[in-house]
């Protein structure tokens, strides 16, 4: 990770897409007072607070992520006698027991995971039978224009040079449902979701990437050389902002599943 405390505390501000997502999710995910839910990839911890308001003082929540600056944020400023945090990985959930959790929630997190099966058999691990993964996050068979633009800008000399290290994985459906099926989830829902992500210009845009994940806008390339790329992007983005500014399509691909 790439994170600091600047970019942390900027995605507490503008995480509004993500925030929307996660509220989806939690719906979908059916989370009732009295469960046990894990939060994987939590960030300062604001949607993990609003499901600890759920599940209420007779469940719990834990959120957990790999940025120590988002951790600190969320132990700082939203710790309850039901709601923990710490720093972890979703491929490494050594810290919990088996079948601990009643269920999982993993909002725009999972394309971030470098090894994402792994990941699906930890979930599966750590879940009571009959508990349920909820997932949420950009679809693998859909490609916005972040991730063309990006693309675009970091095959150009001199960024070429420099490879990125942990590029996000979005995945296709037919690639979730491979990993959902040697994790043990027979049962599982699908639903496709096109939104809109709006930006009122091509900065604002960057900096959403830019809090959205950890810095890693600009994949590999050296720090003296970012400003430069963001340039270029910058011009990219120009060419579509209207006079409502950017209005980037993306489809979001939300799933929940049951441990078998």
């Amino acid at each position: 990770m790439v994170d600091t405390e600047e970019l942390a505390r900027g995605y507490t501000l503008a995480n509004n897409t993500q925030r929307d997502a996660g509220n989806f999710l939690i719906e979908k995910l059916e989370i009732t007072p009295g469960m046990r839910v894990l939060d994987v990839g939590c960030g300062p911890g604001d949607l993990t607070a609003q499901i600890a308001e759920i599940v209420g003082e007779n469940g719990s929540v834990v959120g957990i992520d790999p940025s120590k600056e988002r951790i600190a944020i969320a132990i700082d400023e939203r710790i309850k006698p039901n709601l923990s945090f710490q720093v972890g990985r979703a491929e490494d959930l050594s810290q919990f027991s088996s079948g601990s959790f009643d269920a999982i929630f993993v909002n725009s997190t999972l394309h971030w995971v470098e090894d994402q099966p792994a990941a699906l058999m930890e979930f599966g691990r750590v879940l009571k039978s009959g508990g349920r993964l909820g997932i949420s996050g950009g679809s693998g068979d859909f490609v916005a224009a972040h991730e063309r633009i990006k693309a675009d800008v970091l095959s150009r000399d001199p960024y070429r040079m420099y490879q990125e290290q942990s590029p996000p994985k979005f995945l296709k459906k037919v690639e979730l449902e491979d990993l959902l099926d040697r994790a043990m989830f027979s049962k599982r829902d699908f639903i496709r979701r096109k939104i809109i992500k709006s930006a009122e210009d091509a900065d604002a845009m960057i900096n959403w990437l830019d809090t959205s994940s950890s810095g890693k806008t600009y994949g590999g390339i050296p720090l003296e050389l970012r400003p430069k790329a963001r340039e270029e992007m910058k011009h990219e983005w120009d060419k579509l902002t209207t006079k409502d500014g950017i209005q980037m399509e993306m489809e979001v691909l939300v799933t929940v599943a049951i441990k078998n």
